[in-house]
C-alpha cells in the first residue's frame, strides 16, 4: 500500500475538498456532506444533495448533481447509484394524534425547528415517555454490487440484498431479495439476474472480498457463470488475496473538512 492510501494516523483538520481526492473521496463541491460519512477509499459522490451519517463501502459511488438525498445508509463495495434518487428519508408517524414533528421529534433530530422560540414551547422537550424513533429502524441496508436507477425511492428501513437491481421510478418499501431485480410503485421483483444455481454460487463465493485487479485479463465479465467458475477455482487455490483498503470517518465544521482513521474489517459490512 503505498502513500496515498495510507490513512491518517491522527485525524486531519481543515482540509479543502480537493484534500480529500487524498484520501480516495471525489466528493463533487462537497456540500452535500452532512453529519458523519464512514467510507472505504475510494468513493465517488458526485455532488448529491445530501448524504446524512451514511456508511459506504469501497468503488462505491452516487451520482445526481444536487438530486439524490441519503440518510442513515449503510451500503456495502461497488454500489451505485444514478441521479435523483431519495434512500431511507425520514418517516412521520401514521396513526399517531398528528403526523407533525411538533407531535413526536427531538431537539437532537430537527435543530433547524427548534431554532424557533415558538416550536420549542411547543414540541416535544425530550423528557416524554414515549419517542417515536426509538420504536422504527433508522438505518436502510443496502448490499455489496447493488445498482439502483434514476429516481428511485427507498422507505428508511428497508434492507437491499447483494447484487439486486432497482428499476427506475420505482418506490421500494419493503426488502429486496439477492440478484432480484425489482420495478414499479411499489417495486416488486420482475426476475432475479441469475439461475437459483449461479446465485447460490455467487452468495458464496463474496467476490467483492477480494482483490480481482490482477484477475481481470483472465475472465470474460459478459459470461458471469465463467468468471464465477475462474474466481471459485482461484479461491480454492489461494490466488485471490484479500481486498484490504483503508477506512475514514469524515465530518464537515466552519473550518472544512476533518478526516479521521476508521477501524478496518468486516464489522457491519461494509
Amino acid at each position: 500500500m503505498n502513500e496515498t492510501t495510507m490513512a491518517p494516523s491522527t485525524p486531519e483538520e481543515g482540509l479543502s475538498v480537493e484534500q480529500l481526492r487524498d484520501y480516495g473521496l471525489y466528493a463533487g463541491d462537497g456540500r452535500g456532506i452532512a453529519g458523519s460519512l464512514h467510507y472505504e477509499r475510494p468513493l465517488w459522490l458526485f455532488s448529491p444533495r445530501q448524504i446524512r451519517h451514511c456508511r459506504f463501502g469501497a468503488f462505491s459511488y452516487v451520482n445526481g448533481r444536487g438530486s439524490s438525498s441519503f440518510y442513515r445508509v449503510q451500503a456495502g463495495r461497488y454500489f451505485q447509484c444514478a441521479e435523483s434518487a431519495i434512500i431511507g428519508p425520514p418517516d412521520h408517524p401514521h396513526d399517531w394524534f398528528t403526523t407533525h414533528p411538533f407531535g413526536f421529534t427531538r431537539p437532537e433530530e430537527f435543530p433547524n425547528l427548534y431554532d424557533d422560540p415558538d416550536f420549542t414551547r411547543l414540541a416535544p422537550d425530550g423528557s416524554e415517555a414515549y419517542h417515536y424513533t426509538a420504536g422504527v429502524p433508522l438505518t436502510t441496508r443496502i448490499g455489496h454490487e447493488v445498482w439502483i436507477g434514476a429516481g428511485v425511492i427507498v422507505r428508511r428501513g428497508v434492507c437491499i440484498g447483494d447484487g439486486a437491481i432497482i428499476g427506475a421510478g420505482s418506490v421500494v418499501n419493503r426488502d429486496v431479495p439477492p440478484y432480484a431485480i425489482v420495478a414499479g410503485v411499489p417495486a416488486t421483483v420482475k426476475r432475479m439476474r441469475f439461475d437459483d444455481a449461479l446465485i447460490e454460487r455467487l452468495r458464496a463465493l463474496q467476490w467483492w472480498q477480494y482483490d480481482l485487479a490482477p484477475h481481470k485479463h483472465c475472465v470474460d465479465f459478459r459470461k458471469p457463470a465463467d468468471t464465477t467458475s475462474y474466481l471459485e477455482d482461484a479461491l480454492a487455490a489461494g490466488r485471490l488475496a484479500r481486498l484490504e483498503l483503508p477506512q475514514y470517518l469524515v465530518s464537515v465544521g466552519a473550518a472544512g473538512f476533518t478526516v479521521a482513521p476508521a477501524a478496518t474489517g468486516e464489522g457491519d459490512s461494509l
